[in-house]
């Protein structure tokens, strides 16, 4: 007999289970995605099947054959060969009519971009201070505190660190000489929910939110030693309970 409705949904759900083991980089859920066409066009056929049950002739049998062998294959991961072995050197998306894009293809393309700036600014700029980001010491009543103006700086990475606008760190009553550098970070933020597919449980991370935008910002901080990954703008002395910037402190500066 044929399948009803809430058993057609159970078989659904459990191809789509399936699916995500075999094939995890797939997350589309949607209706328009080909996935789900398939999985419902599965789904159609295996209802149809079951409702003929044992009068399938030799033809038919061998169509289901075909059509099971078709999609046991699809289902599996592809084998790597030649064509796959991209070698060394950075990767863009080759965009061709009749290609189905998802999120790996558009994060390619961006780390694409992303890893080109990086090179260059290493290998053309190198790492330190662009521009501005002088470093001032002020004294208050409710503490003595470091100012950094607006500007630019590349990082040992090639990063872009660029301050908008004057940024203040508290200092500590006491201390020895320290440094004030500058990090790269990035802060997601837009939160959005992702659109879940029918089937998928609403348990599902699918249908969390997630961050719309990725804001390339930085963190200004006082250290003690120097890492590989900041960028060094001046150094503070204290001498007599107050503090001042290190007139012979050499700031890296970019080429």
């Amino acid at each position: 007999m044929p399948l009803t409705e809430e058993q057609w949904t159970i078989l659904a759900g459990d191809l789509q289970r399936s699916l995500t083991n075999v094939a995890p980089e797939w997350t589309d859920t949607n209706t328009h995605d080909p996935g789900i066409t398939v999985l419902q066009v599965l789904c159609y056929l295996i209802t149809d099947l079951q409702y003929r049950g044992g009068v399938l002739d030799d033809r038919a049998r061998e169509f289901a054959r075909i059509l099971s062998e078709r999609a046991r294959s699809l289902a599996q991961p592809p084998t790597s060969d030649a064509n796959d072995d991209c070698g060394q050197g950075l990767q863009r998306v080759n965009y061709f009519v009749g290609s189905v894009l998802g999120v790996d293809d558009f994060n390619a393309e961006q780390l694409y971009l992303i890893a080109r700036l990086r090179r260059r600014n290493r290998f053309l700029h190198g790492s330190g201070v662009v521009s501005g980001l002088g470093v001032t010491v002020e004294d208050a009543p409710d503490g003595s505190r470091v100012t950094i103006a607006p500007g630019l700086a590349f990082d040992p990475m090639g990063n872009e660190i660029c301050v908008e606008s004057s940024v203040e760190i508290a200092l500590p009553v006491e201390g020895s000489d320290i440094l004030v550098v500058l990090r790269y970070a990035e802060r997601p933020c837009r939160m959005a929910p992702a659109l879940a597919g029918t089937f998928v449980d609403l348990s599902d991370d699918l249908s969390r939110s997630h961050p719309t935008r990725i804001v390339e910002t930085f963190c200004a901080e006082l250290s003690d030693v120097l890492d590989g990954e900041s960028v060094p703008i001046a150094k503070l002395r204290q001498a007599h309970t107050r503090w001042h910037v290190d007139p012979h402190f050499q700031a890296g500066r970019s080429r």
